[in-house]
């Protein structure tokens, strides 16, 4: 009789967290959809992101936007069908970058494949870049290490 007792409680525990659970997540994400749409409006922009403080000018972000689209299809070039469904699934649904592509299981051919597009596009990046652009996102590289040192 106690353990019935008890685990009736539980299970009505379980349930009401699981249902408070469930209407915070969706008041949440309704209070979030604003945010997110920001946020893919700012990755949309060319020349945005952590090149912004560098001052770019339209030749230099339409240059930038064409690297990154060069890079995307070489991208998606290494990737199964598969792995392509479940990128784009992540995508829409929000999740991080870093986190979907560790979901996508690559083999270690992929990852070589994928590191040397990433470089590529990094050292195109920075090509195009003035000397004064390119010391200004130095000293942001290492500003970065220093709150990353810092934090932990």
């Amino acid at each position: 009789m106690l353990n019935l007792k008890r685990t009736s409680l539980i299970l009505a525990a379980i349930v009401t967290v699981g249902t408070a659970g469930a209407a915070f997540a969706n008041i949440q994400n309704s209070s979030n959809d604003s945010v997110v749409v920001a946020q893919s409006q700012n990755r949309g922009r060319k020349g945005e992101g952590k090149f912004k403080r560098l001052n770019l000018t339209e030749d230099q972000k339409a240059q930038m936007q064409q690297i990154r689209e060069s890079a995307r299809a070489q991208m998606q070039e290494i990737l199964t069908p598969e792995q392509l469904e479940k990128l784009e699934a992540a995508k829409a649904s929000g999740q991080k970058k870093r986190g979907v592509f560790r979901s996508l299981n690559l083999t270690d051919a992929q990852k070589a494949e994928m590191k040397k597009v990433k470089e590529s596009r990094k050292a195109q990046f920075e090509a195009i870049l003035t000397d004064e652009q390119k010391a200004q996102l130095q000293e942001m590289k290492q500003n970065r290490q220093n709150r990353r040192r810092s934090s932990r």
